[in-house]
């Protein structure tokens, strides 16, 4: 009898102690984020690589193509999603940009310079439209192969 008592009175004082400690842990509150957190630049791959043909006049000619790997340089690191959303009208821009090249045009340093150029502003006129601002600093080539 006296163990049962005993029994009882440490399960009394055990669920007294849990209760009144677990009282206080209720819903945490997570801490707040500051408001003016400055950008931080970021990076968004586009993947897969980008391959396409090039524009043939004569065709009888060997047919050529440019292989992209491609990264955007963001204004804000948070911005990831939302070029996720917009990515395939992003590659669909840049294909029509290299399809509509000839070899002599995409096969230089300088043609390189000039279709990289080509394509950030088409992306970035892209983002404008949807978003109401650019979004990227820059569109950068990590690899261009051609043949």
């Amino acid at each position: 009898m006296l163990k049962k008592l005993l029994l009882g009175l440490v399960s009394l004082i055990f669920i007294a102690v849990s209760s009144s400690a677990y009282a206080g842990h209720g819903k945490k509150e997570e801490p707040a984020e500051p408001e003016n957190v400055a950008p931080e630049i970021g990076y968004y791959q586009i993947s897969p690589d980008i391959t396409t043909n090039v524009a043939t006049l004569n065709p009888r000619d060997k047919i050529h193509y440019v292989r992209i790997k491609i990264s955007l340089m963001l204004e804000d690191s948070r911005d990831s999603s939302i070029i996720a959303d917009v990515e395939p009208l992003i590659k669909d821009a840049i294909v029509t940009i290299l399809g509509s090249k000839e070899f002599g045009q995409v096969a230089t340093n300088e043609a390189r310079e000039k279709i990289r150029i080509e394509c950030r502003e088409k992306v970035t006129s892209i983002l404008q439209e949807k978003f109401g601002k650019p979004l990227i600093v820059d569109l950068l080539f990590l690899s261009y192969m051609y043949q």
